[in-house]
């Protein structure tokens, strides 16, 4: 909030809306009297963002509340001696720049008291009291709101957004002066509120008791039947000159039978509604007035009147009301809020009055000391004597002792450092004879030196250029230095590559360096010549950089090493030449040992010895070995030989006989025990390489995969030739028939649909290899589209319903079943699972096929009650050419092929094929085929 009001029109506008609230939600301290806080933002405004925001803010605080609130009583007369008020604040302002808002607010109202009383006496025609309500009613609130108009703008002085973005300071007098002001405001406001409120309520409870007094007498006159119908009006009028009150009796449907009160004759209904309860409660009084505003609160009380309905403890049928007005009460009324009223303007003047001399009492020797601090400077350049104030805040003397202190210690550091000033001037005159001395030193030695020098500042201009440079160059002093066209002097390295060089390494006690060779000089004359130099990077100070460049010809060295590098290159070419020979036979070794290990065969060579020389990886992956190199051939053999489980076979026996030249070729196989029981055939020969000492080589083949391929190939060759057989035989036997006998035509019909038939069962035996070939090969084509499950399930049952005896039925559950997929290849699949369940389950008359959606999935459960499928065989039931073998169901036929390509198309289609078995209970098979979100 703070740092938006920085921003004027920004800022004006919270202070509008805070503005506006605070005048429609007053606080209340007592009845009628109501603190508004609208022109606390205008004085705010005024003096962060000036005149025109200040009247601006008032102008729209006074619109938003009578927009809200509605026209009171004075409110163009309210709205006028504010304008007035923020009139005199902005001349105040302009008068003392950045003044005290409360003094000019309460200036304000001390000035305006007699011009307002009698212009409100003698041109308003307003009674003095009320005259002197509504002024100092007014008066307290502006001051109020001055008061914290000066707190938040001090608040917004001393804290901006930054530090170097505050707008000023404030006296440490006004701080105090405020504060102190404020303490005592808000705590008579807080006492004289409370103590307001404690005599309203005494009078309310006076009215209570009254009027409690006098309804019992009405009370017990109808009880003891003096009051009757034919005396209320008489008895009316007694009431009212005996107790001093208006007697208002209702009958039971609330009409008015007999009243003391002209304004609600009899015949009428009454109007509860019109009244309101003075305070809330037990007991309570109702109230009847207009609405109570802060400038007419005391006429409000003049027309104030109060009732009270009786208590009806017995039977009477009556409602009775007593009602009274304020005039017996309204001079403890008002003498309460000008109490009030008077008391705080009072006091808010008093202190601050009292306030203002008490914060420069508590202040002047802080200020005294302020001035002192400022001529502090002065004082001890001069050698004067300061004379210290003294306070009785002792925190105050306090710190004027500590600066007093400070103060001597200064003053002796000072003349310390006078005297060293004097000490360093001399110094500094015998440092610049020396510098003179060193300078004509330095001088001599770069005339003398036998390498060019020459310095270069960090713009590029030369500085110095010695005697030797100008031989080696051929140039004169004065041609170079602090010349901006100097010729140039090198070629080869540019200024930046020499900067890059310089870059990569770190400053040592303010310098770094690097020699560079590959350069060349360049004579007057524009001839080349080698040359080696050494630059020095020097840090100075200001952040320049001096470059030093000490340059040697190395003509004759460059000779001398031409005739090295002539020599050092016959040498390379002899070395190159035996580096190719020798990376000739590296090649080669490196192809051998490459192909050893690139062989799908395990190799192991052993020397004469025993051994091995040569073992490859794939040893290791075949027996799950170690790396066996350089160790015993009897130690691999004895490590394989333990996971044999042929029994005839024995490896380490047949090394053996190796070693002792018993045997110089076997080959044979042996079941090595792993988890598939791997078959490995062994072929070992005696190797016979000149001027070597390798004995022999075994080479281990794994044939597991062949096996199982040979077993595949059998069982397919067995399967199939069965399962072609007998529709074959079928086939023939009814052609035979047909053509031996002249068949009647019912008959040859039926032989013909049975041979139909066969037919139709050989071509899905052949449509089943092919598509095992085309999954095997990935070569299986599927034309996918948007497949309505429940149809195509519907028709599957349909057909095997016309040819099976269990009856299968269809259930589908919530979802509109369409997936994306193959829908032949779907019909495909649900034939193969619907027909194992007929096959599996000859003894059942049912079987069901359930389909349901769930988040991500579309699901299908086949379900059959046939004769389920064992424990320990269930792994295997996806294996291509596996059949449930049970010995019961023998006549059970199929190629074992599927489920094997029901779950290879399912898992094409990114879905899962699962099941669940129970022997005798029957089977369930799981379909899973995920779900579309969007159409493709």
């Amino acid at each position: 909030m703070v740092i938006k009001l920085r921003i004027p029109w920004l800022g004006t506008a919270i202070l509008i809306i805070l503005g506006a609230l605070g005048t429609i939600f007053p606080l209340t301290l007592f009845y009628g009297v109501q603190l508004l806080f609208g022109t606390a933002a205008a004085f705010i405004a005024l003096r962060l963002h000036g005149a025109i925001y200040g009247f601006t803010t008032l102008i729209a605080i006074c619109a938003l509340g009578m927009l809200c609130a509605g026209l009171v009583p004075n409110s163009f007369f309210m709205m006028g001696a504010h304008f007035i008020e923020l009139i005199w604040m902005l001349g105040w302002q302009i008068r003392w720049k950045n003044g005290s808002l409360m003094k000019a607010n309460a200036a304000f109202w001390v000035v305006m008291l007699l011009p307002v009383t009698c212009y409100g006496y003698f041109m308003l025609g307003m009674n003095l009291e009320e005259l002197k309500y509504g002024y100092m009613h007014v008066a307290v609130t502006s001051m109020v709101n001055a008061l914290i108009a000066g707190i938040v703008v001090d608040f917004w002085i001393t804290n901006g957004e930054v530090k170097s973005k505050r707008t000023g300071t404030i006296p440490l007098t006004r701080i105090a002066f405020k504060y102190v002001v404020a303490f005592v405001v808000v705590v008579s406001l807080v006492l004289l509120s409370a103590d307001s409120r404690r005599q309203l309520g005494q009078i309310n409870d006076t009215i209570v008791s009254n009027l409690k007094h006098a309804a019992n007498a009405v009370i017990k006159d109808l009880n003891d039947r003096y009051l009757t119908q034919e005396n209320m009006h008489q008895s009316m009028e007694r009431y009212h000159h005996l107790l001093g009150v208006n007697v208002i009796i209702l009958d039971p449907d609330d009409k008015v039978i007999a009243s003391g009160l002209d304004t609600i004759p009899v015949g009428e209904y009454l109007d509860i509604n019109k009244y309101r309860f003075l305070k809330p409660g037990e007991n309570s009084i109702l109230f009847q007035s207009g609405d109570a505003y802060y400038s007419d609160v005391l006429t409000h009380w003049k027309q104030a009147s109060f009732m009270y309905e009786a208590d009806m403890t017995t039977s009477t049928p009556y409602r009775v009301f007593v009602e009274t007005n304020s005039a017996n009460y309204y001079t403890r009324i008002e003498a309460i809020y000008l109490t009030t009223l008077q008391s705080l303007f009072i006091i808010f003047v008093a202190s601050m009055i009292v306030a203002a001399p008490l914060s420069r009492k508590v202040i002047s020797p802080l200020k005294r000391l302020t001035r002192m601090t400022g001529s502090l400077p002065r004082l001890l350049f001069r050698n004067g004597e300061m004379e210290w104030p003294t306070s009785h805040v002792t925190e105050v003397q306090i710190l004027i002792g500590n600066l007093r202190k400070m103060a001597d210690v200064l003053l002796g550091q000072f003349e310390q450092i006078r005297q060293d000033k004097l000490t360093l001037e001399d110094r500094v005159r015998e440092r610049t004879k020396e510098l003179k001395n060193s300078e004509e030193i330095k001088r001599a030695i770069i005339d003398s030196s036998i390498d060019a020098i020459i310095a270069v500042d960090s713009n590029g201009l030369i500085i110095e250029f010695n005697p030797e440079a100008e031989r080696m160059f051929g140039l004169k002093r004065e041609e170079v230095v602090f010349e901006k066209e100097a010729p140039s002097l090198f070629q080869g390295a540019s200024c930046m590559e020499i900067k890059a060089m310089l870059e990569r390494f770190e400053y040592i006690r303010g310098k770094r360096h690097v020699i560079v060779e590959e350069i060349s000089g360049i004579r007057w004359d524009g001839s080349v010549f080698p040359i080696e130099y050494k630059i020095v990077e020097i840090q100075l100070g200001n952040n320049e950089i001096l470059y030093n460049l000490f340059i040697k010809d190395i003509t004759e060295r460059t000779r001398a090493e031409e005739d090295r590098v002539r020599h050092a290159l016959a040498l390379e070419k002899l070395n190159a030449e035996l580096f190719h020979e020798k990376v000739a036979i590296q090649e080669q070794r490196d192809i051998s040992e490459q192909f050893i290990e690139s062989v799908r065969e395990g190799l192991v060579m052993s020397d004469r010895s025993g051994t091995i020389t040569i073992v490859n990886r794939r040893i290791e992956e075949m027996f799950g070995l170690r790396d066996f190199s350089g160790r015993s051939i009897e130690d691999l053999a004895q490590a394989i030989d333990t996971r044999i489980l042929t029994s005839e076979f024995n490896l380490v026996e047949q090394t053996r006989a190796f070693l002792n030249g018993e045997r110089a070729f076997v080959e044979t196989e042996f079941i090595f025990n792993d988890v598939e029981k791997s078959v490995f055939s062994l072929y070992m020969k005696q190797m016979d390489v000149p001027g070597k000492n390798h004995g022999f080589l075994l080479v281990f083949r794994d044939r597991t995969e062949e096996e199982r391929l040979n077993r595949m190939k059998n069982e397919l060759i067995s399967v199939v030739s069965h399962e072609l057989r007998t529709p074959v035989a079928t086939i023939m036997g009814y052609v035979e028939l047909m053509m031996m006998y002249d068949l009647p035509a019912s008959q040859r019909k039926e032989f013909m649909e049975t041979i139909s038939s066969e037919g139709a069962r050989l071509s899905s035996l052949l449509d089943d290899v092919l598509d095992i070939q085309r999954l095997d090969n990935e070569g299986m084509t599927y034309h996918m589209t948007y497949v309505p499950l429940l149809e195509l399930v519907e028709g599957v049952a349909e057909q095997w319903n016309m040819q099976s005896i269990q009856r299968i039925y269809v259930h589908a559950f919530n979802g509109d079943f369409f997936a994306y997929a193959d829908q032949n290849r779907m019909v495909q699949l649900m034939h193969n699972l619907v027909g194992n369940a007929v096959k599996y389950s000859p003894g059942a008359d049912r079987i069901d096929i359930t389909l349901w959606e769930e988040k991500e999935w579309l699901c299908i459960d086949v379900r059959d009650y046939g004769i389920g499928i064992p424990e320990n065989v269930q792994d295997l039931l996806f294996t291509k050419f596996y059949r449930v073998d049970n010995s019961d169901h023998r006549q059970i036929g199929g190629t074992g092929l599927g489920l094997y390509i029901s779950r290879k198309i399912v898992e094409d289609h990114q879905g899962t094929l699962t099941f669940i078995s129970a022997p005798h209970k029957g089977s369930t098979f799981k379909v899973r085929l995920p779900k579309q979100d969007e159409l493709l």
